[in-house]
């Protein structure tokens, strides 16, 4: 082999050694990228929006913060697409989530826990107790009771039940 043979052949092996380096190291980066936070381009649920003056002035006094039967109030969501005002209160690892709808006629629909007035509260738990979920309920229906006067926000409607989506095996 010539010399200039040999140094087209290493000038060559250098170029395609920097060449697999550098696509090694980009498909580095691109493998490593963070997914996106929840609620944006598909990155998991969209975030609830908060609560707006008409969610608010139902649920005065009541704000992120106060306290309700033991428990903190840590969200207050806007009515969601499903028709429903939701109440977050967590106390140490228990969440109890109430969800405000509008009363529904007795035979349409599962039985609220609490009633007032033409407001009905249903809850869902995660490390708390049925009576945990009670109580707030009741406690919440007393706050929605001292403000009947105030109008239902847009958009809230009976609760209806839907089935839950089977588990992936």
């Amino acid at each position: 082999m010539t010399r200039a043979a040999a140094r087209s052949l290493a000038r060559a092996l250098a170029l395609a050694a920097l060449a697999l380096a550098v696509g090694a190291g980009l498909g580095l980066v691109l493998a490593r990228e963070p997914a996106p936070p929840p609620g944006r381009d598909g990155g998991g649920p969209p975030k609830p929006r908060p609560a707006g003056p008409a969610e608010r002035a139902l649920l005065a006094p009541l704000t992120e913060g106060s306290p309700l039967g033991g428990f903190e109030v840590r969200e207050i969501h806007a009515v969601s697409a499903e028709g429903l005002l939701r109440v977050i209160c967590v106390q140490g690892r228990a969440v109890v989530r109430l969800n405000v709808a509008l009363a529904a006629p007795a035979d349409d629909g599962p039985a609220p826990p609490a009633v007032a007035g033409r407001y009905a509260i249903f809850y869902s738990l995660k490390n708390a107790s049925p009576e945990e979920g009670e109580r707030l309920a009741v406690e919440l229906s007393t706050v929605l009771k001292a403000n009947a006067a105030a109008p239902a926000p847009p958009g809230l409607s009976p609760f209806t039940p839907k089935p839950r989506e089977p588990t992936p095996i």
